[in-house]
């Protein structure tokens, strides 16, 4: 049976029609033209805005140092908008501080800038005309003071001449002490890396060696000072040495002896009697 339903004829295009069509089509761009002019304005607020600027410094973490001190090291641009500032510019003037070990530098939003340093640790001073250099456990000279702090170990060297490589020995040596013993310390002798002598609080000497196998030193030391001696050497740890009187390499040498009369340099022989 033939379909006898007649379609319905295509609606003709309204007036409306293409330019609803067209918007359409625009919403994109005007979405991203909106997003671009949002961003601008967001860069414009954070890069030159006086609502985001610098208006505080915070340091933390000194205890020698003063925050002021550090502060004024750090030369932060107050005032200007703070995703501006050059955190590395700061970073770096504060570690050229001697006494600073190392630094950490952010911005707090919305006006501070925070300032962390850690600092040096005194692991041994060295006498420096009438004062003492501090060097901490790398071997760095950071700082100088007029009397040494109690418990730190005192270097007897030539503060100018000695190398960094020397007093990272001591250190290792001071570090490998335990307790009890490193609180009898009194001071230290280092001609060189290898050549480190103690001295302790009741006179005692003690013949180190170098800086290797300090552990293994420390541990026999400590065994050793529970006998009567005045010397100890542990220079070679498995066979350990201690006497009553200074060791050769420890004592003051002798006096020269003046000549015989009529005596010279050379050998004098005395003719025999025939």
């Amino acid at each position: 049976m033939p379909d006898t339903k007649e379609r319905a004829p295509a609606r003709p295009a309204g007036p409306g029609r293409a330019p609803r069509r067209r918007w359409t089509n625009l919403r994109p761009l005007l979405v991203l033209v909106v997003l671009v002019v949002l961003a601008g304005a967001g860069w414009g607020i954070v890069y030159h805005s006086p609502l985001l600027d610098a208006r505080t410094v915070s340091v933390g973490g000194p205890v020698v140092l003063s925050g002021d001190q550090v502060a004024k090291v750090a030369a932060v641009p107050v005032g200007e908008p703070l995703a501006g500032i050059d955190l590395d510019a700061i970073r770096a003037r504060v570690a050229a501080i001697p006494r600073v070990a190392s630094v950490h530098v952010e911005r707090d939003w919305p006006h501070t800038v925070r300032i962390t340093v850690r600092e040096r640790v005194t692991a041994l001073v060295v006498p420096d005309a009438d004062r003492y250099a501090e060097i901490d456990k790398d071997g760095v000279r950071f700082g100088t003071v007029d009397a040494a702090p109690a418990g730190v170990p005192i270097v007897k060297v030539d503060a100018n001449t000695v190398s960094r490589e020397t007093l990272r020995g001591v250190v290792q040596v001071v570090s490998a002490l335990p307790p009890p013993v490193a609180q009898r310390v009194r001071d230290i002798t280092a001609r060189t890396r290898d050549d480190i002598v103690l001295v302790l609080d009741k006179g005692e000497t003690v013949s180190w060696g170098g800086a290797e196998a300090s552990d293994r030193k420390a541990l026999v030391l400590t065994v050793l000072l529970t006998r009567p001696a005045k010397f100890y050497d542990v220079s070679a740890p498995d066979a350990p040495v201690t006497r009553t009187q200074p060791f050769p390499s420890l004592a003051p040498p002798a006096p020269a002896q003046p000549p015989a009369s009529g005596a010279s340099g050379a050998a004098v022989s005395t003719p025999s009697t025939p």
